[in-house]
C-alpha cells in the first residue's frame, strides 16, 4: 500500500509550460549575456524528419537572425535532480555556439534553485560549446550544496546538445528527388542521417548534405550546398551541387567540370577533412575560380563537421551518458560507510561505547555536513514522482534503498539508528538517566505526542498529492545540514529540536520525525500481522487516491 501511495504522487512538471514553446523574450533579457533589449523571438522552429529541433530564432529590429534559443525540456525530462528535472534555456549565436545558459524552471527546493542561479561560474562552463558537439574533456563542476539540481541542469544541456544543427541558409530538407539520379530505386531519404531507402525500407545508399556543417563559405556572391554520396566502404562516390547563391554561370562551370570533381572522388571523409586545396595545387575551374575554391573549402569544412558528429555518435550519447552513474568521492565514501555499517552490525561492535560515539561523530560530519546524503520527505516525494536519481547521486540512492527496503524484510532500522545525522546528534547529546537536565514526560503526554509524526506524514502526503509543487524541505530539519543553502525555517527547526532533545532524550525522533515514522511503519515487527490504526489510515489514503485516479472524486 505504501508503494502504491508513493507511485500515485503526481509529477510537479504538470505545472510547467510546454517545452515545445519558446521561452519569453522578457525571461531571456532578465539574464546577463542573453539577448539585447531591442531583439525579439521569431516564430520559426525548425523540424527534422526524425525529431523536433526546437530552436527559435532571435531577430533584431531589422528582422535579421542574430541567434537562436532552445530549451532542454522535454528531451531532458528523465534527468532527475533532487525533486525532478531542471529546465534550462540555451542561447546560441548564428554559428550555433553557446553564448549563455540560464535556469528556466525547476521543481527542486527554492534553496537549491537559488544557489544554482547565483553561481555564475557554473553557467560559464557551457559557453563556447558548439551545437551537436561536446568538449573532448567533458567535466562539469556542480554547485556546492545544490549538486543534484545543478548536475540535472547540466545533464539536460548535454542531452539537448545531441540535436541536429540546422542551416540558416540551406533549410530545405533532403527529398527523394534530390537523390533520384544517383539511386533510381530510392523511395525515401532521411534528412538527419542521410540514409536512402528503397520500397522495402532497406538502406541502399548514404548521402551527406553540407548545409548543416558549412553554410557561410562565401563564393563570388554567396555560399553553395553540395551533396556527397558515399559507397558502402565510406568512400566518396559522387558529389553534386544541390543549391547555390553564387552566380549561375560560374556555378554551372563548376557543375560540368568533371576534372575538378575527380580530385575528391575516392577519398574518405577523413581524407577530405584533411585535404588542403592550396597545398594540393588545386587552381579551381577556369572562369569560376572563386566559386570552385569555395566549393573545395565547403567540402573540407563539411567533412570535419560530419566527422565530429559521427565521433559524438560513437561516444556514449548524451541520452546514454545519463545512464552512466556519476561517481564522486562523496559517493564512494558513502558506500564504504554502508559497508562498514553492515560489518559493525554483524560483529556487534556498536555495543562498544567508544566505537559507537566515533561512528555517530563520523555520521554527522560525513553523511550530514559533507555529503548531505540525508533522507527527507521532499526527497522521497520527488523521487517517487520522477524516479530515483541514481545516476547523479549513487551514494544517496544507496542510502534511500537501504533505509526503505531493509526494514521491510528485517526488524532493523539502520537509517534511523545508525545513519541519520540528526538522530546521531541527539544520541550524542542525550542526557543520562541521572542528569539534572533530563526532563521526564508522563505516559499520557507521551501517548499523544507520539501521534504527531504520523499526522505530519499524512498531512504532507495529502498536500503534495493535491499540490505537487509543494516544497516539503522546510517541514523537517534535515535541510539544515546543507548549510551552504539551508533556509531559516530548516535551520530554526534543527536548532529547536536539538535544544529540546538535550533535555528530553531523542525528542525529535520520537515525537517529530515524519520520515522516521514512515520507515518505522515499514519495519517488520511482532505486531506486523495485526491490524493497527496506521494500517487503516494508509488504506483510507489509498482508497482516496484510487478514487481520484478513477475520477470518482
Amino acid at each position: 500500500m505504501v508503494a502504491a501511495l508513493l507511485w500515485a504522487i503526481p509529477s510537479p512538471r504538470s505545472s510547467q509550460s510546454d517545452g515545445r514553446l519558446p521561452p519569453t523574450i522578457e525571461h531571456l533579457q532578465a539574464f546577463p549575456h542573453q539577448v539585447s533589449r531591442d531583439w525579439k523571438l521569431g516564430d520559426r522552429s525548425d523540424q527534422t524528419d526524425d525529431s523536433a529541433i526546437g530552436l527559435w530564432q532571435i531577430v533584431d529590429a531589422q528582422g535579421g537572425v542574430v541567434g537562436w534559443v532552445a530549451r532542454t525540456l522535454p528531451e531532458a525530462a528523465d534527468v532527475v535532480g533532487y525533486r525532478g528535472p531542471t529546465e534550462a534555456s540555451i542561447v546560441l549565436d548564428p554559428r550555433f555556439v553557446i553564448q549563455s545558459v540560464a535556469l528556466l524552471g525547476s521543481d527542486d527546493t527554492h534553496e537549491h534553485v537559488d544557489a544554482v542561479v547565483r553561481d555564475a561560474p557554473f553557467f560559464q562552463q557551457f559557453r563556447g560549446w558548439r551545437w551537436g558537439e561536446l568538449p573532448r574533456e567533458l567535466r562539469i563542476d556542480g554547485v556546492s550544496g545544490a549538486t543534484l539540481t545543478s548536475l540535472a541542469l547540466a545533464e539536460g544541456v548535454i542531452k539537448r546538445m545531441s540535436g541536429s544543427r540546422p542551416s540558416l541558409v540551406f533549410a530545405k530538407e533532403l527529398t527523394v528527388d534530390d537523390v533520384r539520379d544517383w539511386f533510381p530505386d530510392a523511395s525515401s531519404v532521411k534528412d538527419a542521417s542521410g540514409q536512402v531507402l528503397d520500397n522495402e525500407q532497406r538502406v541502399i545508399g548514404h548521402v551527406v548534405r553540407t548545409g548543416p556543417f558549412s553554410d557561410d563559405r562565401m563564393g563570388y556572391q554567396g555560399p553553395t550546398e553540395l551533396l556527397i554520396g558515399l559507397d558502402t566502404n565510406g568512400r566518396i562516390e559522387r558529389i553534386g551541387i544541390r543549391q547555390s547563391f553564387d552566380n549561375e554561370p560560374y556555378v554551372d562551370y563548376v557543375r560540368t567540370e568533371s576534372a575538378f570533381w575527380k580530385i575528391f572522388l575516392g577519398k574518405t571523409m577523413n581524407e577530405l577533412a584533411e585535404f588542403d586545396s592550396k597545398a594540393a595545387g588545386v587552381e579551381g575551374v577556369s572562369g569560376a575560380t572563386m566559386t570552385s575554391q569555395t566549393v573545395a573549402l565547403t567540402l573540407s569544412e563539411a567533412a570535419r563537421g560530419y566527422i565530429a558528429t559521427a565521433a559524438l555518435q560513437d561516444q556514449p550519447q548524451p541520452s546514454n551518458r545519463a545512464r552512466i552513474p556519476r561517481v564522486t568521492t562523496a559517493d564512494v565514501v558513502t558506500l564504504l560507510m554502508l559497508i562498514t555499517l553492515g560489518v559493525f552490525s554483524q560483529c556487534g561492535w556498536f555495543r562498544i561505547r567508544w566505537i559507537r560515539k566515533c561512528w555517530l561523530a563520523a555520521v554527522v560530519s560525513i553523511i550530514g555536513l559533507w555529503t548531505g546524503n540525508l533522507i527527507s520527505l521532499a526527497l522521497i516525494a520527488g523521487w517517487s514522482a520522477e524516479g530515483i536519481a541514481w545516476r547523479l547521486a549513487p551514494g544517496l540512492a544507496a542510502v534511500v534503498i537501504l533505509a526503505l527496503a531493509l526494514p521491510v524484510v528485517s526488524k532493523s532500522n539502520p537509517y534511523c539508528n545508525h545513519l541519520c545525522p540528526h538522530g546521531a546528534i541527539q544520541q550524542l547529546i542525550r542526557p543520562a538517566s541521572e542528569s539534572k537536565r533530563r526532563l521526564a514526560i508522563g505516559p499520557r503526554w507521551n501517548r499523544w505526542l507520539r501521534r504527531i509524526p504520523g499526522s505530519i506524514l499524512v498531512l504532507a502526503y495529502l498536500t503534495v498529492w493535491a499540490i505537487p509543487t509543494t516544497d516539503l524541505s522546510s517541514w523537517e530539519p534535515f535541510h539544515a545540514y546543507l548549510f551552504q543553502i539551508a533556509g531559516w525555517g530548516s535551520l530554526c527547526l534543527a536548532v529547536f529540536s536539538l535544544l529540546v532533545s538535550a533535555s528530553v532524550p531523542m525528542a525529535y525522533c520520537r515525537w517529530g520525525c515524519p520520515t522516521g515514522r514512515m520507515i518505522d511503519y515499514l519495519r517488520f515487527s511482532a505486531g506486523s500481522g495485526r491490524l493497527q490504526l496506521a494500517d487503516i489510515v494508509v488504506f483510507g489514503l489509498l482508497i482516496l487516491v484510487m478514487a481520484r485516479v478513477w475520477h470518482f472524486v
